[in-house]
């Protein structure tokens, strides 16, 4: 199992497509003693690995000690920010703390990342976070999330980030959740994405680097028909433990780490909540463009479209062999 663990929802910038409304939704900041009486529940759902995220998690004052409270309890850490606040100092605590790599995002060329950031400088920080992390010999990856504003920067846009030699590049798909509500018609159709696998694909071939680029799988296939997780916990620094980011602002909600033990929640719920949300498990869903159910695989983002789990995700075209994915794969580059 894997967690995301959100110790803050504060944040230094205010970006368009923030899942998390950070900066918005107010609530505090996690501390050390919760993470504390966090590890014997980690270790009883089998924790193998924790995102450490926000917000921009690094605001958080006791961010350092809680990355080494995780490291030194044999969990594997890692970091995603937004590198306004990388320096070689706090590289180098990131490193001594036990973070194991961090991620930072780059959306698009200077223009397209700073607009979606809303920040004049955000691209020039994000850049020389990167080549900071490398130089503190961090592994460190590149996250760009793919929609209409940036389509066609892509291949310059992976062209340059292979200059600054990340040890990966991931591309991910916008998703309508939090702020990306307010821009969801820069959400790329499952039409468009087959064109975006093409030119990603193009792109790290021709900049011999196509064994570094992950892209989110959204579009089914066999191969990648993954159903809905039971094996990722979500728990917001308000203390709300989720088992998806696209339900953070559903009904659907497992419980609160401040209400009752992290362990004994997720047991007790868990199978509830799947057998309400996920795809496989809704037998009376309906495809929008046929009979049957056409089992697209993410009810979260039926969910965040529709307004309704049981709801067939608009983007379903079966008769194109197009119908939506968990997001949660990868589609394998080599």
């Amino acid at each position: 199992m894997e967690v995301d663990l959100h110790v803050t929802n504060r944040c230094n910038l205010k970006c368009k497509h923030c899942v998390y409304t950070s900066g918005e939704w107010e609530m505090p900041d996690m501390t050390l003693d919760t993470v504390k009486n966090l590890i014997p529940s980690f270790k009883k759902l089998g924790v193998k690995e924790v995102h450490i995220t926000g917000g921009e998690p690094l605001v958080n004052r006791e961010f350092f000690d809680i990355a080494k409270c995780l490291h030194e309890n044999g969990f594997g850490t890692r970091v995603q920010t937004n590198g306004i606040l990388i320096t070689p100092e706090i590289a180098k605590k990131l490193k001594e703390s036990g973070i194991e790599y961090v991620l930072i995002s780059i959306d698009g060329l200077e223009k397209a990342h700073n607009s979606f950031r809303n920040n004049d400088k955000s691209f020039a920080y994000a850049v020389n976070a990167v080549k900071i992390c490398l130089e503190a010999g961090l592994y460190t990856r590149v996250n760009t999330v793919i929609n209409r504003s940036n389509v066609q920067d892509l291949p310059e846009l992976i062209k340059f980030i292979n200059t600054l030699k990340p040890d990966q590049h991931s591309f991910f798909y916008l998703t309508p959740v939090g702020r990306g509500k307010n821009i969801k018609d820069l959400m790329l159709s499952l039409e468009e994405w087959k064109d975006i696998e093409k030119i990603v694909e193009k792109a790290g071939r021709e900049n011999n680097c196509i064994e570094k680029i992950r892209l989110q799988n959204v579009i089914k296939d066999k191969e990648n028909d993954k159903k809905c997780r039971d094996d990722n916990c979500l728990i917001l620094a308000n203390g709300d433990v989720y088992h998806c980011v696209f339900f953070i602002y559903s009904p659907y909600k497992l419980g609160n780490i401040y209400n009752e033990d992290l362990y004994e929640l997720w047991t007790k719920n868990i199978n509830n909540i799947l057998e309400e949300t996920s795809n496989e498990r809704i037998s009376e869903k309906k495809c929008n463009k046929q009979e049957q159910n056409c089992k697209c695989n993410c009810s979260g983002l039926a969910y965040n479209l529709t307004g309704s789990v049981k709801a067939c995700d608009p983007r379903c075209n079966p008769k194109e062999n197009l119908i939506p994915s968990c997001i949660r794969t990868y589609i394998k580059m080599k």
